[in-house]
């Protein structure tokens, strides 16, 4: 629907390599980072859909997410890394977590007629409650909460 980007282009910094799932607003890709001497780092990149990339409003909110996940440091929030343009098109690097999202983890259960333990699932609420109340308490330079 909004594969503009394809694996192999280069987007600023960063070479795509893979497409990984559609938004509502933007695409995440899988990329690398080129560096000097051959450095390579995978990492993820959201990318804004074209027909936003020219909306002011949204370009404002997107530049507010990325300053505001910027500050937050949790193990259960995936770090961003920077804000960037490339072609017109703004885009968030982030750290990339290798494995499957909770769903197709759950569809993939289904499947074998399994669900998730009551213990697991439970297990799965607490690191997300976690990650939600390390970005609550997450805080401007002067230590005013960002709320």
């Amino acid at each position: 629907m909004w594969d503009v980007w394809q694996p192999g282009q280069i987007f600023g910094e960063y070479e795509l390599v893979a497409h990984l799932r559609d938004g509502g607003m933007a695409s995440l890709y899988l990329a690398r980072r080129l560096g000097v001497e051959g450095f390579q780092r995978e990492l993820a990149l959201k990318v804004i859909h074209p027909e936003f990339a020219s909306d002011p409003d949204f370009q404002a909110m997107f530049v507010d997410e990325a300053l505001l996940c910027a500050r937050i440091r949790h193990p259960n929030v995936v770090a961003v890394e920077a804000l960037g343009e490339s072609q017109g098109t703004r885009f968030l690097a982030m750290e990339y977590v290798h494995g499957c999202c909770l769903l197709d983890m759950q569809n993939a259960l289904r499947l074998r007629g399994r669900r998730l333990s009551p213990a697991m699932a439970a297990y799965i609420a607490m690191q997300i409650a976690e990650g939600l109340h390390g970005a609550h308490e997450t805080r401007d330079a002067s230590g005013q909460l960002l709320n």
